[in-house]
Order: C-alpha cells, then structure tokens, then sequence
C-alpha cells in the first residue's frame, strides 16, 4: 500500500495540540488548574452560630491548602432554606459551596422546598457531630431535667415554659418538640432568625430555656450566664462531665445528636468535588482544627461523599418519622 510522508512542520504540530486539547475529557482540563479563583461558602446560618464558628476556622486551612481564599456568606432564614437556594442558583463550577446542619435533613419535613436534595445536592463530606445542651436561664427553679418538667406540668397551658431556637426546622427546635411530646408537657417554642438574639434573650431572662450546641454553650455555663441540665446524645461529654444525658435523666431513648457537612450544587466537576474532598479531610485531620473541635464538644468525622450522603439520606428519613410522630407539618 503506498504511502505518503508528510514533511515535519511545527506551526502545524501546534495547531494540531491545540485542537486536540479541545476533545481531551473535562477531568482532564480541571485536575489541572482547579481552583483558579476564590471559593464562595454560604452559610444558611447567622453569625456566632456553631456553624459560623465552624466555617471560618475550617476556611483558614482549606484555603492554603487549594491556594486560593475561601469567602464565607452568610445567608440565614426558613430553616437554611434562602442560602441553599443562592447556593444552587450559582453555577455548579466547584466555586460556591455550602456548609449545613442537621436543619438541612430536618427541611423536607417541614418545608416544600423548592429543590430535591437528593438530585440537586451533592453532599462533600460530613465534618463534625456532637451534643446540644438543654440549658435554662438560672433564674428558673429547676436543677435537672426532672424538675423541668415538673414545672412544665405545673403550669397551666397560657403560662407554658418557653423554649427558644435559631428558627423553625432547626435542631434545637426539634429537640424541643421532642422534649415536650416525650415528657408529656406543654411547651412554646419562640423560633429567632439565627443563635444570637435567641442566645441573648435566654441569657436576658427572656425565655425559659434552649437547646444549644455544646461549643456555643459551654462559655455562657462557665460563666454562669446559663445552667446546663442535660446532653442530648446518650454518653457524657468529657468537657461538661457533670451533665447527664437527656436519655439517662428521665426521658428513655432521646437521641438526637447535631452534625455539619460541606454540601455543593450536583452537576459540580467531578474533579472538583475529589479535590475539595480531599483537602477538607486533611485539613479536618490536622492538630489545630482537631484541637479546636474538641474544644467545642464536637468530634471530627471527615468522611467521603457517599458516607455523607448515607448518613443525610438516613436522617432526612428519619426526621420526617420524628416530625409526624410530633405532629409538626410543612408551613408553606
């Protein structure tokens, strides 16, 4: 078979590279450079909250290892509703993520959402679990949880013992319908829009009492702005090794533990996701935010996407049998 040779020419060798690059596979292309730009986490969470703390200490180490600044929004409201949405409105190029709680599970029982978290939301990993606290201004005469909710019993319906929370949908709502349905007691819950008018008005004596994440807790304990009466998980936390859990002191079975996770739009690159994984990971394992998780009663988790995605499945399930044994419906 004749052949034939074509002389060597490299302006055509070039074009040639250029126009083969075109048809290389996006992996390809994104594990080279990824990211370019700054990375936006929003954070459907207000200031000061566990979440807040959680995201600013993690940014610091997760944007020397990608090498570029990571910008924390916060974007609070309906239960993390409004951030999620801002978050799935921007385009799923791996540069606007998100960070959530247990309220992100908690939203499909109590919301008709406008997206489907498990088609429009990849999960990045889970970072943290850890306990909330039962806590009441010190002014309430009530000591353990037994004497909560004898009070709570003593009162007639138009003068139930409140209870606030960071919203409605939150973990420390929840918890506290839980609570009341548990123990067989009349309860109100004030829903604040983020931890810290709900925090400031517990510790001004405006409300009766709370659930709070340990970390945000156990300073206003110390200081004995509030009094801590019980965990909401089943073991003792070695930081406040003298309250029980809220399943030991009276309410048999109460589990009902918080957790963050790095989230992100569905349809991200898919090398995005790995290396945003991966760098979350090393830097959840490394001394200083160790160090600082346990300061704050959480324990590190740093898991892949599909065990935080088990894991959020599991729970989204599990809060809509919570939310229909409780009797709490969608609002809107």
């Amino acid at each position: 078979m004749p052949t034939t040779t074509i002389p060597f020419n490299p302006r055509r060798c070039r074009a040639l590279a250029i126009g083969a690059a075109a048809f290389l596979p996006v992996p390809f292309a994104w594990a080279q450079g990824y990211p370019t730009k700054p990375i936006r986490l929003i954070l459907p969470n207000a200031p000061g909250s566990s979440v807040d703390n959680m995201a600013r200490q993690l940014a610091v180490g997760l944007g020397t290892a990608l090498g570029q600044s990571i910008v924390v929004e916060n974007v609070p409201g309906s239960g993390g509703l409004i951030g999620i949405s801002q978050m799935l409105r921007a385009p799923r190029d791996g540069y606007t993520i998100g960070m959530v709680a247990n309220n992100y599970a908690i939203g499909p029982s109590l919301y008709r959402l406008p997206y489907d978290p498990a088609r429009d939301i990849v999960p990045v990993s889970l970072l943290v679990t850890g306990p909330m606290v039962l806590v009441t201004h010190p002014a309430l005469p009530a000591r353990t949880l037994a004497d909560f909710i004898a009070l709570a019993k003593s009162r007639p319906a138009e003068r139930s013992l409140s209870f606030g929370s960071a919203g409605v949908g939150t973990v420390g709502h929840l918890a506290g319908e839980l609570m009341a349905t548990s123990a067989d007691v009349k309860l109100l819950h004030v829903p604040y829009k983020g931890n810290n008018n709900f925090t400031t008005d517990l510790v001004g004596g405006q409300l009766d009492a709370g659930f709070i994440a340990a970390g945000v807790a156990m300073p206003l304990i110390r200081q004995g702005s509030l009094r801590a009466l019980a965990l909401t998980t089943p073991r003792r936390l070695a930081l406040l090794p003298e309250v029980p859990p809220m399943a030991e002191a009276g309410l048999p079975g109460f589990d009902l533990g918080g957790w963050q996770a790095m989230i992100a739009p569905a349809g991200i690159p898919a090398p995005a996701l790995e290396r945003l994984n991966a760098e979350i990971v090393r830097v959840l394992k490394s001394k200083e935010v160790s160090r600082f998780v346990e300061e704050q009663g959480s324990q590190v988790v740093a898991s892949s996407p599909t065990e935080a995605a088990k894991l959020i499945s599991r729970d989204i399930a599990r809060y809509a049998d919570l939310s229909r044994r409780i009797g709490l419906k969608p609002e809107n």
